[in-house]
């Protein structure tokens, strides 16, 4: 029997990286909020079929895109003991979403004490991770951007892309901070601070504005960015941060600080270097 690390803890970070990148600059925030010595997986999910295929982006590869892209920003920040693992090349929750990341997320979960799990995108590799083994569920902790307030489990992307999974999830009992719609769709930042202030804080700034400001044809590039994911950031274990809650609240009231975040992110780009 594999021994518990006591009073230690795994962050699970999971998205669709090969889509929005709003899941790429939440991953560089969260990974620069991270104690040295924490253990970091990410893994990554898949993309809806038709949004892929509006984007022109292969539909039965985007896992492995957002994996290359995750890959390459871990990279650029200079860290070597994070791993990157492949998730579900598509939603549902049949055998063929138990992936890499699912049986990694068991595996290495079974080490800690706890597993906190930060996911941006749709649930479709921790419904696989529960279905390999539902014990998951009692020593897991999960913190989804998805839903909406008014029902819970529909009319939003994250929830409709892979809605079997979504109630999997739901119904397992595991312990759940949700985000929705109405609220993570607050955390926005202005176009040109994406090229002024986060393209000139440090290379990673640089690689990550080009991703945002690298929109799909379909999309008309406004004044304004929502960056949805960030709202994640605060969750990172042990990493007082802007926006932080420091009393229980309803999960519909996070008080998200949009400005605060951004600004945290500069700084921490900008001291990284």
């Amino acid at each position: 029997m594999t021994a518990v690390k006591p009073a230690e803890e795994l962050l699970v970070i999971d998205n669709d990286f090969g889509g929005d990148p709003d899941g790429l600059v939440a991953l560089a925030h969260i990974l620069l909020c991270c104690d040295p010595g924490a253990t970091v997986l990410v893994t990554t999910s898949p993309l809806d079929p038709g949004l892929a295929g509006a984007a022109g982006v292969d539909p039965t590869t985007t896992a492995s895109r957002g994996l290359h892209l995750a890959e390459r920003l871990v990279q650029l920040l200079g860290l070597k003991d994070v791993r990157v693992i492949l998730g579900a090349e598509a939603p549902g929750t049949t055998t063929g979403q138990v992936s890499a990341a699912a049986r990694t997320i068991v595996e290495t979960s079974a080490r800690f004490e706890r597993t906190t799990v930060l996911c941006g995108g749709p649930l479709t590799n921790v419904a696989a991770a529960l279905r390999l083994d539902l014990s998951l569920a009692d020593r897991a902790a999960l913190v989804w951007v998805g839903g909406t307030r008014t029902e819970p489990g529909r009319g939003e992307y994250n929830s409709d892309t892979d809605a079997g999974a979504a109630g999997e999830v739901l119904a397992s009992g595991m312990a759940l901070e949700r985000i929705p719609y109405e609220e993570y769709t607050q955390m926005t930042v202005a176009v040109d601070a994406v090229k002024n202030e986060l393209a000139a804080a440090s290379p990673v700034g640089s690689w990550l504005a080009e991703r945002l400001l690298d929109v799909p044809p379909f999309v008309e590039l406004g004044t304004t960015l929502t960056l949805g994911d960030s709202v994640l950031v605060p969750f990172v274990p042990g990493a007082p941060m802007p926006g932080r809650r420091t009393a229980p609240r309803t999960a519909d009231d996070h008080q998200i600080d949009s400005v605060g975040l951004w600004d945290d992110l500069i700084r921490r780009l900008v001291v990284q270097g």
